[in-house]
């Protein structure tokens, strides 16, 4: 279809901006189906088939027709940003992009200016929570990757919300993306939309199963010299050697460091010293990890995991994207995050390790990864994606399963607890909800109610979790009408799940009148919401029993037996609790990293889950009745949040002062802020440097010498 064909229904500005001819099969199909006269879609395509123009193609003329919103919901923070910044190209014809991912606690009423809200599944749902002004100017609702409805940690918050904008909302246009699935019918009957599926990409995809010494693909066979008795290392050199990049997949974080190590020892020439300079420079103390990606970056090879910092993700993405880094070993994370292709997507293995042992991992992510594969902007003929196979068995497993096989059905994971609880929470707090009969109808709009809602035990599971709210005191009836109580409205607020937050404030009455850090920080660290905790190596174990004896009498959580089942999962909170502690306690990232192995990018998450929890528990104190334990709880989230001591409190406060800078200036004797104001610029940039401290005097509200 060509693009003219359509002008006269397109907006002339927008019409103007469009710098291609011809639409892609997948816009074309959803033009004649019916985007343009307000029909639900659900767009199922591979990756860079053009998805993401036909929500803009719909959402820009609605915004400029109506005058109405477009909020665009997509999984990471990341791919929030990425998709923020594309979008304000739409700038020059006055549509505003705003992209809102972080506080929680926040309704962000300056989204009301903006034509296009970018955010989280997360973050709308808080938003929601918070009553937002603007929902009913939402026209359009676009849902990125709404395959993860079948996630268990995203899918049923991304479930929700779409239920509730197709119930709430008249005119509003819901508009899915996804890689193929299972059952594209089912999901598009519940969003009751129009289902346009094509196989078209702009490069082709040639999926190969490297075994022995070759790649076999669908119609050719390439030999690769078999290196070190190692496939991956192979198959990485191989595509150095022919001037290529690679995202090479690796199950876990440790092996994505292992695998760019050993392919850098194999490379000579350091052709990126300027790009480790910058790796090393991007931490303030750095770790054996940080030297480990610097000398592997200088040899154009680099990891990328959740153990990084973000400023060490955004230099290994955009070397990639530069084409300075040849090689990536990354987590699966990566294949639904940022836009990086590569000519080559190599899994390393498509086994992980799970409950029940290794396991082999989902068609539906097999198809994430092998996405990555084939760069339309290189002028690439076609992706390569390789799997690795090490027997015959695997080889023909891999070959039926993956290559040829199909992706896997979506179900739903609302029904799953305490989701379920927090769930039904939201909705009464949020005021959606305020009879029981109009629950179990919401409740048969979901995907959940779909999939299960002739099951039995579908309504008595749903009403079972409505009284759990009760007896936490969440919410109350008056007569017929359910309401939440203040303290069921701030849980909802904060989104906590109602059991973590019930648990918080049982542990108010455990806690010593004089307030014992340790033993706050311990049932912190254990709550639920501070899943996942942090794993134990060999040498922990002693450490921290050691430890335990010490402290026992302390805690608020009674010490399980070595011998029964939930000794292990203790031993993970307890030494999360112990990390966190050295955190406080101004213990630098390098040594953490030696004694606990805690990287400084999961050191930041941990810290950054904890603070909020935290902060969540002095707001639960306040409604409770709690008061007297506010000021210490309020005290150690700053502290969490600063990684220092009590000491270092009035100076973190200062803009452009970190834990280093503070300790700085507390060990040259400016302990307070009555000191900086007397202190003299000379000494403060000595310590801190000219424009630092300059920034400090003026912050202390204090003159300096020549300026006026």
């Amino acid at each position: 279809m060509k693009v003219s064909s359509v002008k006269s229904k397109l907006p002339q500005k927008f019409f103007d901006m469009i710098e291609f001819d011809k639409f892609r099969p997948s816009q074309s199909k959803a033009i004649d189906k019916g985007l343009f006269d307000n029909k639900n879609m659900l767009i199922c395509s591979p990756t860079a088939s053009g998805k993401t123009f036909v929500a803009e193609l719909a959402g820009i003329k609605k915004i400029i027709e109506t005058g109405g919103k477009m909020i665009y919901i997509v999984p990471l923070k990341s791919l929030a940003t990425e998709k923020a910044e594309e979008f304000k190209k739409y700038e020059e014809i006055g549509i505003k992009t705003s992209v809102s991912t972080g506080d929680p606690e926040s309704s962000e009423p300056w989204l009301a200016n903006a034509d296009i809200i970018v955010c989280t599944s997360e973050k709308f749902d808080s938003l929601l929570r918070h009553n937002i002004s603007w929902l009913n100017k939402i026209n359009i609702a676009v849902f990125d990757e709404i395959h993860l409805i079948n996630s268990r940690n995203r899918g049923p918050t991304l479930e929700v919300i779409i239920t509730i904008l197709k119930t709430q909302l008249k005119n509003v246009q819901l508009i899915g993306l996804s890689a193929t699935i299972g059952n594209p019918k089912e999901l598009s009957n519940w969003l009751n939309a129009e289902l346009i599926e094509d196989d078209w990409r702009p490069v082709s995809l040639t999926q190969g199963i490297y075994s022995g010494n070759e790649i076999e693909f669908e119609k050719r066979i390439i030999p690769v010299e078999k290196i070190k008795n190692d496939e991956t290392l192979s198959l990485a050199i191989d595509t150095v050697n022919i001037g290529k990049q690679a995202l090479i997949f690796c199950p876990t974080k440790r092996s994505t460091q292992s695998v760019a190590r050993k392919i850098a020892s194999l490379i000579k020439e350091k052709t990126n010293e300027d790009l480790a300079k910058k790796v090393k420079n991007s931490a303030g103390v750095a770790t054996s990890q940080c030297d480990e990606l610097s000398e592997a970056i200088s040899k154009g090879i680099a990891f990328h995991h959740s153990g990084l910092l973000s400023k060490q993700k955004k230099i290994v993405e955009n070397g990639f994207k530069e084409n300075k880094i040849k090689i990536i070993c990354c987590t699966p994370t990566l294949a639904m995050g940022v836009n990086l292709p590569a000519f080559r997507v190599i899994m390393k293995s498509l086994k992980r390790f799970g409950k029940r042992g290794m396991d082999w991992i989902p068609v539906l992510e097999y198809h994430q990864m092998t996405g990555r594969a084939g760069r339309p902007k290189f002028n690439d003929t076609h992706g390569e994606a390789i799997s690795i196979a090490k027997t015959q068995s695997e080889f023909e497993h891999i070959q039926e399963t993956y290559v040829n096989g199909t992706a896997e059905d979506l179900t739903s994971k609302l029904g799953v607890e305490p989701v379920l609880r927090s769930v039904i929470l939201s909705l009464i707090s949020s005021g959606f909800i305020i009879k029981e009969e109009k629950l179990l109808e919401f409740f048969n709009e979901t995907f959940y109610g779909s999939q299960y809602g002739n099951d039995f035990g579908f309504k008595i599971k749903i009403l079972s979790a409505l009284s759990d709210l009760e007896k936490f005191k969440f919410i109350k009836r008056i007569n017929e009408t359910i309401i939440p109580t203040v303290v069921g409205k701030r849980v909802s607020e904060l989104y906590i799940y109602p059991d973590a937050a019930f648990e918080i404030i049982n542990n108010f009455e455990k806690l010593n009148p004089n307030f014992d850090e340790l033993s706050f920080l311990h049932s912190i660290s254990s709550n639920m919401e501070m899943s996942p905790w942090l794993s134990l190596q060999k040498k922990d174990y002693e450490y921290i029993d050691v430890s335990l004896s010490d402290i026992e009498d302390r805690l608020i959580d009674q010490v399980p037996y070595q011998w029964e089942y939930e000794y292990d999962s203790f031993l993970k909170k307890t030494k999360t609790c112990f990390v966190l502690n050295e955190w406080i306690n101004e213990t630098n990232e390098k040594e953490i990293f030696e004694q606990y192995n805690v990287a400084p990018g999961l050191m930041r998450d941990i810290s950054s889950r904890c603070e909020w929890l935290v902060y969540g528990a002095s707001e639960l104190a306040k409604v409770t009745g709690n008061l007297d334990k506010v000021n210490d709880i309020s005290k150690l989230r700053v502290r969490i949040k600063n990684g220092v001591k009590s000491e270092l409190l009035p100076l973190i406060r200062l803009k452009g002062i970190g834990r280093v800078r503070a300790r700085r200036l507390y060990s040259s004797g400016y302990s307070s802020i009555k000191k900086l104001k007397t202190a003299e610029i000379e000494n403060l940039s000595d310590i801190l440097g000219q424009k630092t401290a300059i920034s400090v005097k003026k912050q202390v509200n204090s003159k300096i010498p020549g300026k006026n």
